[in-house]
């Protein structure tokens, strides 16, 4: 089935010729008021309260994200999705952390520019698998379906073979996500850009934010796509993308943060074995993973953690993992747009790299844009508890921990539009660390799969539910021990479901040398030798593939 979001979207060259050379000021705003619409995300384990110009979870007031449903705590205190990148030179940013905020409702019209009044547009659409269900049992279409906004680029089921048409009598169906789904068109250009203090980018999102319902592990899962588009007559380059959280699991003092580059996962764990707020002695870990991102430069990078540089459809990933405490100083709250670009492109405020070991500031000479990325449950390389890369170190103080995780970069030219897919996802284990755990078992089993959750769960035969077994074993592919070698060396990988694996090692010219693994492999933890007793001392990589993923290590081998 084709899905179509709108006729106002449809592209062709004549209209792309035409949008480039319409002379608008990148500049220009208009004099939109805040927006006020809000709605809840509630068919899941999880309540979550959504707003329709850049925040999530809390814009003052009481925040909501409360997971488990119904039982009062809350395990996120307030996000934000940010964007920002150059145009003719300069910086132009739409971000925020706790307001003033820079999306106001509505679309930009043909040349680029927002409502006379954005208040017009300032609602969040809702479709549930409800709507389905209805219109089997009577054949009446429920007000959600009659409402939804088509024209303004929500995205429709064509099932009448016209996508210049909304024709519910001739099969169309606004597109479900989940068993909820709610949606909205918010844009940059409705006000100035008060937080940030720059120009605004001329950009046009369309939001959805989704939820499973009765779907076991799934259901503590929320998800959230942003389009973008850009209609500007100028190009946007060096453009970085991503969401700011606070997370305050729980109680708010007591948070670590951790991150994996191969699951495009930062996330958030209590910092100790008790939460004193709600989740007493079986705290959970939560956060948020980069299912979809847009193509990625041909920048000599492996943007995806695939072990490929600049491959046919690379996507840019997760580019860094920051963290901050709440306050001022090099480490803190970003406090302009300036601020928010540094942490986006891995960067403490100051400009300085992110180092490995301690907080991340000035402790080596090892640079990294990922904090924390080892595993708090083996107490390996570094983490909050093991903040040195020893078995001696003294773990951080637990503290009010706020992060940014962010994709980039990607240039996005005059009437382009590009995706970006997001899960916030929740996990609960036996204990504060075994949560960390459980997490990433959870993240693994997405990524060997992700477009699997761009899906209805409105499925009549399954009684609108879909299953995801927590998988026992993390994917990975740890690096080789003992390395640099002389002989011989162990190779170690996991798998967190029956896979198609590859496992071959390469000299330093990219010609094979030796094939340690192929086949048909269960979920598990599998061991490989390689004996390289053969081959001239040097370089060498191993690379595995695993379904549709790759890693590779680099491996030494001295005489």
């Amino acid at each position: 089935m084709t899905v179509y979001y709108g006729i106002v979207y449809r592209t062709c060259l004549i209209c792309s010729l035409w949008i480039l050379f319409t002379p608008v000021a990148s500049a220009q705003t208009g004099t939109c008021e805040e927006a006020q619409a809000q709605a809840l995300l509630e068919a899941g384990n999880v309540r979550a309260r959504i707003y329709n110009d850049g925040p999530f979870f809390w814009k003052g007031g009481q925040n909501e994200y409360e997971v488990p449903k119904d039982e009062g705590v809350h395990a996120l205190f307030a996000s934000h999705f940010v964007i920002g990148g150059m145009i003719d030179g300069s910086l132009h940013m739409a971000a925020s952390t706790y307001g003033p905020y820079e999306f106001w409702p509505g679309p930009l019209d043909e040349n680029g520019l927002p409502p006379a009044d954005c208040s017009l547009y300032d609602q969040i659409w809702e479709i549930h698998s409800e709507d389905f269900t209805q219109y089997d049992v009577d054949s009446t279409f429920s007000d959600n379906m009659l409402n939804w906004p088509w024209q303004l680029g929500a995205p429709v089921i064509d099932g009448d073979g016209d996508p210049s048409n909304y024709n519910l009598e001739g099969g169309d169906r606004p597109e479900l996500l989940g068993n909820q789904s709610l949606w909205w068109i918010m844009n940059d250009r409705g006000n100035e850009h008060l937080w940030s203090e720059t120009e605004p980018l001329g950009i046009e999102v369309h939001g959805t934010a989704y939820a499973f319902a009765n779907a076991g592990i799934a259901s503590d899962i929320t998800f959230y796509r942003f389009r973008i588009f850009n209609k500007n007559t100028l190009p946007i380059t060096d453009t970085y993308a991503g969401i700011f959280l606070d997370p305050d699991l729980g109680n708010a003092s007591d948070d670590y943060i951790g991150s994996d580059s191969l699951l495009h996962l930062q996330y958030a764990y209590n910092g100790d074995p008790v939460d004193e707020n709600g989740y007493e002695d079986t705290p959970p870990a939560i956060g948020y993973t980069f299912l979809r991102t847009p193509e990625a430069q041909q920048d000599a990078l492996d943007n995806d953690h695939d072990g490929e540089i600049d491959e046919a459809g690379e996507t840019t990933g997760m580019y860094a993992a920051t963290f901050f405490d709440g306050g001022g100083g090099i480490q803190g709250d970003p406090g302009n747009g300036a601020e928010m670009h540094t942490y986006l492109r891995g960067l403490w405020i100051n400009g300085e790299p992110i180092t490995v070991g301690g907080t991340g500031l000035d402790f080596s000479n090892q640079v990294t844009r990922f904090v924390f990325p080892g595993d708090p449950a083996a107490q390996s390389y570094w983490t909050e508890i093991q903040p040195l890369p020893t078995n001696n170190s003294h773990p951080n103080p637990p503290a009010d921990r706020r992060f940014i995780t962010s994709s980039g970069p990607f240039t996005l030219l005059p009437g382009e539009n590009t995706e970006f897919l997001l899960g916030v996802v929740w996990a609960r284990g036996s204990n504060y660390l075994d949560s960390v755990r459980k997490l990433k078992n959870i993240v693994a089993n997405m990524q060997a799969s992700p477009d699997s959750y761009l899906t209805s769960g409105y499925r009549p035969e399954l009684e609108g539910t879909i299953t995801m077994p927590e998988p026992e074993h993390v994917l990975g592919f740890d690096q080789n021990f003992p390395n640099p070698f002389n002989y011989s060396t162990t190779l170690r990988y996991s798998l967190p479901r029956t896979m198609q694996v590859r496992l071959a090692v390469y000299d330093i010219l990219g010609r094979e040398v030796a094939v340690l693994a192929e086949g048909s492999l269960e979920a598990g933890v599998y061991t490989q030798e390689f004996n390289a007793a053969q081959l001239s001392p040097g370089i060498y990589y191993a690379r595995i593939e695993l379904d549709h993923l790759q890693f590779t290590k680099k491996l030494v081998r001295v005489p």
